[in-house]
């Protein structure tokens, strides 16, 4: 063989093998984005149990075509809180099953037979078509849908048609020697299960693995003997994906990529050892022959299928080794409670399913604010208020920045049109909690000035202090309860709330005029009352922020009915009723 002609191989090879990479990663992205609004909507059946999380992990990898896509996104739902070490181990051993489809895909193209409809059954032959529909889509389809499909339909052409070139390149390998003999070598099942690990790990695709040793298979004969640990060693090598992949995470985050590690260790090397332990025992014929195109989706399903029969049951072993090997501290439970891990980075690659995470931790701010200004209407003589007013408001601080910061970054991806109105509502949402949470710890240390500077406050002032306290809390509770249902009777009535807590303030601010020219005493104390009194003015108007966001999101998205002027005016006279009912004997 000339130097020509080995140069002609090896660019084959390299160009089939990035065709056939590019092609998968790029169908594999499509997909994701066609089924990454579902993720939010099936969420409850994932994290049912461990076999319905099974029962997605398979569905899904076969339906983006990519194991190390599943285990990334595996890794992301626990680094996020969705998802329980005990159940996502499911989701891992449905991806390793799932991703069994490509290898069968990738069969099609050994279907023997010079008939029409049979040639059109391979992939090589559609692919092709399937690739100008792909353009055509990218090109002239106007939504998001259509061009993802067209991505998907493109990636696939070109997986296939790189399948086909690394076919045809190693072809003329058939009779060669030198070939023979190294394929031999891979009959080591230490030698094969290393070398398919180390070139796995390389490329960080098992499929692509698989698909060159289909590859083989079909051009040049690959006995079953070096196939077998070259399938098993593939295995494992993908798991580099997910490990790469939870590095910036947390420790839950590392605990699954070693889940899925150690999953596709115990699914292979035992495997091996068995198998081997019986082919020299009873000498298996097979093992000599070469193997069939099909026989190697069939060993690879197979060696899975074991392995979930066998795993399935006993997954809380796999669990409980992470967690010996990766345990739980102090200092981590500590450092989750500032930290909102629904905010993962790797949900990002879907971001509907990343806006609900967002949504989900402005909850866990806004939750964090309401008992930052509840401690802060303890009474003052309670030991240690004061310090859990500023944990809870420092809490919330660093809340407000990780929100901030994962909505632009959502911002930056391809988000569908039908996303815009909720990364609005998010945004108006996350600043003005945040902004309550620092109003708080202001009122706090204006409290904490008029003790100072009057020591203990009159019972008169102190009592109308609390009132307005009180009333501002069910301001922000019923904010909160609006963000949560998007119910615009409720966002109404914030802004009716605000009309009456303005009353009441005022009237308050008339009395301490009043005090002041009554008492020189008073006069102190009345700028001080005034000065926290406007700065919880300023709660209302956040919550009026986001009152008139969520009216806005109504309109926006259709999804709820402006209130009509009567319903406007009978949810008034309610609130009037209740404000008076409530706070009648202070004559406010």
């Amino acid at each position: 063989m000339t130097a020509l002609e080995i140069f002609e191989i090896v660019t084959s090879l390299i160009g089939g093998l990035a065709l056939f990479l590019f092609g998968m990663g790029t169908m594999s992205d499509y997909l994701g984005k066609m089924t990454g609004s579902l993720l939010d909507k099936v969420t409850g059946f994932i994290t049912k149990n461990r076999f319905s999380a099974f029962l997605f992990g398979t569905a899904l990898t076969s339906v983006v075509q990519s194991s190390s896509a599943v285990t990334v996104l595996a890794v992301g739902l626990v680094n996020a809180g969705v998802i329980e070490l005990g159940k996502v181990i499911g989701l891992i051993i449905g991806a390793n099953l799932g991703t069994t489809a490509t290898a069968w895909l990738l069969s099609l193209n050994a279907l023997d037979g010079e008939s029409l409809i049979v040639t059109l059954f391979k992939p090589s032959s559609f692919s092709p078509f399937l690739a100008i529909v792909g353009v055509a889509m990218q090109m002239f389809a106007r939504s998001d849908k259509k061009k993802n499909i067209g991505g998907a339909l493109l990636g696939f052409a070109v997986m296939m048609i790189g399948m086909n070139l690394m076919s045809q390149g190693v072809s003329p390998l058939r009779n060669a020697p030198a070939l023979e003999n190294m394929l031999l070598h891979f009959s080591n099942p230490l030698l094969g299960y290393g070398f398919a690990m180390l070139f796995t790990m390389l490329i960080q695709s098992s499929d692509a693995t698989v698909g060159i040793v289909q590859a083989f298979a079909l051009s040049v004969g690959l006995p079953f003997a070096s196939a077998l640990p070259l399938i098993c060693g593939a295995q494992v090598g993908t798991c580099i994906t997910a490990i790469l992949s939870s590095m910036g995470t947390s420790r839950n985050g590392k605990r699954t990529a070693f889940m899925n590690l150690f999953y596709n260790l115990f699914k292979t090397l035992p495997f091996m050892a068995v198998f081997y332990l019986l082919h020299s025992l009873f000498h298996f014929d097979f093992m000599d022959k070469y193997v069939s195109a099909i026989g190697i989706p069939l060993a690879h399903t197979s060696i899975n299928l074991i392995a979930v029969a066998i795993w399935l049951p006993l997954a809380n072993v796999i669990v409980s080794l992470v967690k010996r090997i990766i345990p739980f501290s102090t200092e981590e439970q500590e450092e989750q409670k500032n930290r909102l891990a629904t905010l993962d980075p790797l949900l990002l690659k879907t971001p509907s399913f990343a806006l609900g995470q967002a949504e989900q931790a402005i909850l866990t701010l806004a939750d964090t604010v309401r008992q930052a200004f509840s401690a802060l209407l303890k009474k003052e003589d309670i030991p240690g208020y004061e310090n859990d007013v500023k944990k809870l408001c420092k809490r919330s601080s660093e809340y407000q920045a990780q929100i901030d910061k994962y909505l632009t970054e959502i911002a930056m991806q391809e988000l569908p049109d039908a996303n815009g109105p909720t990364l609005a509502l998010l945004h108006s949402a996350n600043t003005a909690f945040g902004r309550i949470g620092f109003i708080t710890l202001q009122i706090m240390e204006q409290s904490r000035e008029m003790i100072q500077a009057m020591g203990q406050l009159p019972e008169t002032a102190r009592r109308e202090k609390d009132v307005i306290g009180e009333a501002i809390g069910e301001i922000i509770d019923t904010t909160i309860v609006s963000f949560q249902k998007k119910n615009p009777m409720l966002s109404t009535a914030v802004q009716l709330y605000r009309e009456e807590i303005t009353r009441m303030s005022t009237r308050l601010n008339l009395r301490h005029i009043q005090r002041m020219h009554q008492s020189e005493e008073e006069h102190g104390l009345s700028t001080l009352l005034a000065e926290a009194i406007y700065a919880e003015e300023r709660t209302i108007d956040c919550c009026d922020i986001i009152a008139d966001a969520l009216l806005r999101y109504g309109a926006m998205t259709g999804a709820n009915i402006t209130p009509s002027p009567e319903d406007v005016q009978q949810r008034r006279a309610k609130i009037e009723k209740l404000f008076n009912d409530k706070y009648e004997l202070l004559g406010l």
